[in-house]
């Protein structure tokens, strides 16, 4: 009999447990502290450049963490698509997925990367995952080419090389 109770409590102690954890996966929702509008503007303002591997670890000193902190403004912002360009070096951010791509619950961006020494030998491009983690929380790099993401050849690449944004032919916009 007492073989029988305990065998009966832990029978219902599990069911409450798995009725719990069911209930949770179908109510669980994605949180964001990512804004709804003017994306592109929260990545230049809030892109923790210390947190990801790029060319402008070297200038940095202590504290500085933005592209504003280097003196850099955007030469372009289109949806999905940020540009920064100097007489030296061209950087641009591509949103390339917004979604919980990790499955921790909270909104991540992918961000495709590409660092180019204009005229030099240096270029990368990588696929980063970016996430805020609060309100107030800078837009930080979770991982490093994320599995199952890569950077794609770019339509502007010609035999292995990217083609600098600046040297593309775009179609004029009005």
């Amino acid at each position: 009999m007492k073989a029988e109770a305990t065998g009966f409590i832990l029978i219902s102690v599990l069911i409450f447990l798995l009725s719990g954890i069911s209930d949770a996966v179908e109510t669980s929702e994605t949180i964001s502290y990512l804004p709804a509008e003017n994306l592109e503007q929260f990545i230049v303002d809030r892109l923790d450049l210390t947190t990801f591997r790029n060319s402008l670890g070297p200038a940095r000193s202590p504290g500085m963490r933005y592209f504003s902190d280097m003196g850099l403004s955007p030469t372009e912002i289109s949806e999905d698509c940020i540009v920064f360009e100097t007489e030296n070096w061209f950087y641009c951010i591509e949103v390339v997925e917004r979604e919980d791509v990790n499955r921790d619950g909270i909104e991540d961006l992918l961000i495709r990367f590409t660092d180019d020494s204009i005229g030099g030998t240096y270029l990368t491009v990588y696929v980063y995952l970016f996430v805020c983690l609060t309100e107030e929380s800078d837009l930080i790099a979770a991982a490093y080419g994320p599995s199952g993401y890569y950077a794609e050849r770019d339509p502007g690449m010609s035999e292995g090389l990217v083609v600098p944004w600046s040297e593309q032919i775009r179609p004029e916009t009005k």
